[in-house]
């Protein structure tokens, strides 16, 4: 027979009787763990009993699956109390009577650790006590320990749904079916394994059951015991993370180093006080909490939405750069990757137009926070203190919107999207990955986001350099047909000398600070220097649309100065046509 003292460890009621004329009785109960002391103060008026509950019986001592075991519990009385009942629950399996000094608990057919409660109590004065039993498996000694995702499904059925249809409901299948499971791959296809984690806690590495296989809740989230172990779920006693090593402590190495890869990506950027990601408006695309939660709801309202209400207090949950769990939904496999949405982009009203991404396949995710954000008609008009679209719109550049049309004549037609048509569009350049060879030759996951020239030779055979995509025609006008990032660059080029030409004064101000500043520039050098810092802030120098990017500058210029590009060839929909000088 084993048994579980409690002397130190007891549940505990103290029940106050207050006398004379306007004292009565009253029952409560006291939770008491050997880390507690109890301190109790004895007035004239009142009178104090303790009922303890000593241990918890169990009858035989070894217990598998299915089996049945017979429970008593030992109690002491500190005074007199009236006759003794006892109240028996268990956190799963079931029990032949709820009430009885003995009663029998055939246990579940799921291993794990299970436990079980009595309630010993004479009407006003109670004492409860617990145990764990271990079914199939120790009862572990170590608090938390694990429970297994089933204990999370009752209360999470929701997420528990969408996460069994993930891969990481199938993450030791996986192994197994690899063809070299070893049991080192172990410590990221169960749980358990944690390395803050002491021993006793359950977990694959000392229990290894069915129960613990695969990615599951407590992965992420920690060992659950003390979260659900009162009854009452506790939400101080579970982690919830977004952290980038919540998923990188798995997610890295030389097979899939996405850690080490997105470490070196422009995402791993600073969060702290001051930066950018600490701004209120600017969270819901910087911050990667704030980014979370708003990708994973109404992005069709994005603008000027301000705050994002719905992250958790920085208190609760820290600043984070955009990292993982930004992106990815660990708990649904709605969209490919995991990713919180696919969903159509809203871009900037411009041009008369609203205009909706629907194409670039999972690249739509990236557009979300990749967009211009900042129209050119209010800023043309009145000038503006940060001049140009947000930083980055380049899921406006592949479109072919939100420049400043106006710069060409009425009727003009402008170039249709060109990248934006490649399947997934951001994802097939920027996340161009490389399978592991050996740890010499690891394999390369995409997640620094900085495009490879490997990428593009499926469309555009072997190269060497983005420059090595040579143009259609002399753009720029300097007699040499070059790579489209050099006919732009000549552009660029061109397009200042003519605002400078102009009259426009970059002194101490730069073009962005003097095209924005009505005092300097004329309502023509913002039409054109719009376009200017357009194309400057795509910063792919116009490889996302090359002839979107070309027909704005050229047509910027020709605005500016009356004349077509001089020597050049004028791009036009569906024709170019050469300049007669």
């Amino acid at each position: 027979m084993s048994n579980l003292r409690f002397s130190k460890a007891s549940v505990l009621l103290i029940a106050l009787f207050f006398g004379l004329f306007w004292f009565s009785a009253c029952e409560d109960e006291k939770v008491i763990t050997e880390t507690e002391t109890v301190t109790v103060t004895v007035h004239d008026t009142i009178t104090v009993s303790i009922i303890s509950v000593d241990s918890i019986f169990i009858e035989p001592d070894g217990i598998t699956e299915g089996a049945s075991v017979d429970l008593s519990a030992n109690y002491t009385a500190n005074g007199t109390i009236g006759t003794a009942t006892y109240q028996w629950f268990a956190s799963a399996g079931t029990l032949s009577a709820p009430e009885g000094e003995t009663v029998t608990w055939k246990a579940p057919d799921d291993p794990g650790a299970y436990t079980i409660t009595v309630h010993v109590t004479d009407g006003e004065f109670i004492g409860v006590g617990s145990r764990l039993i271990g079914v199939g498996m120790y009862a572990p000694t170590s608090s938390p320990y694990f429970l297994g995702e089933s204990a999370c499904a009752g209360c999470h059925a929701a997420y528990h749904d969408e996460w069994s249809e993930t891969a990481h409901a199938g993450a030791w299948a996986t192994l197994q079916n690899s063809g070299h499971p070893a049991d080192y791959c172990n410590p990221c296809h169960t749980i358990g394994f944690e390395p803050e984690a002491l021993t006793g806690n359950g977990g694959y590495d000392e229990v290894p059951i069915a129960k613990y296989v695969n990615v599951q809740c407590e992965n992420c989230h920690l060992a659950g015991s003390e979260h659900v172990g009162s009854g009452t779920p506790d939400p101080s006693k579970i982690t919830v993370s977004f952290d980038v090593s919540t998923c990188g402590k798995c997610h890295d190495g030389t097979h899939h180093p996405y850690l080490s890869d997105w470490l070196t990506s422009p995402h791993a950027f600073d969060v702290g006080a001051g930066s950018i990601a600490s701004r209120n408006t600017c969270g819901g695309c910087h911050e990667g909490a704030a980014a979370a939660y708003r990708l994973s709801g109404d992005v069709s309202v994005f603008y000027g939405s301000g705050a994002i209400a719905e992250r958790p207090d920085t208190s609760v949950v820290p600043l984070q750069p955009v990292n993982c769990i930004t992106c990815h939904d660990p708990h649904s496999d709605a969209n490919p990757g995991q990713l919180r949405t696919v969903a159509d982009v809203p871009l900037v009203e411009a041009n008369g137009e609203s205009p909706i991404v629907t194409l670039g396949g999972v690249g739509k995710l990236c557009m979300h926070c990749h967009h211009a954000r900042r129209g050119p008609e209010d800023q043309v008009a009145n000038g503006s203190g940060h001049p140009g679209p947000h930083a980055n719109p380049q899921a406006d550049m592949m479109s072919g919107k939100s420049a400043y049309h106006a710069v060409a004549d009425p009727g003009f037609v402008w170039a249709d999207p060109s990248h934006l048509n490649v399947q997934n569009s951001c994802k097939t350049c920027h996340l161009n990955t490389v399978e592991f060879v050996s740890n010499e030759e690891p394999a390369i996951t995409g997640h620094s986001f900085l495009p490879t020239v490997a990428a593009c030779a499926n469309c555009h055979g072997e190269i060497s350099d983005f420059d090595d995509i040579k143009a259609l025609d002399d753009f720029d006008g300097d007699g040499v047909v070059e790579g489209v990032q050099s006919e732009v660059e000549g552009l660029l080029h061109r397009l200042e000398e003519a605002l400078l030409a102009d009259g426009l004064d970059t002194t101490g101000e730069g073009f962005e600070g003097a095209i924005g500043d009505t005092s300097i520039s004329t309502f023509k050098q913002r039409e054109a220097g719009y376009n200017l810092l357009f194309v400057e802030e795509d910063k792919s120098m116009g490889i996302h649309n090359p002839d979107y990017c070309v027909q704005l500058l050229q047509q910027s210029i020709q605005h500016l100065t009356g004349q077509p590009v001089p020597n050049a060839v004028m791009l036009q929909t569906g024709m170019k046509v050469t300049a007669p000088w």
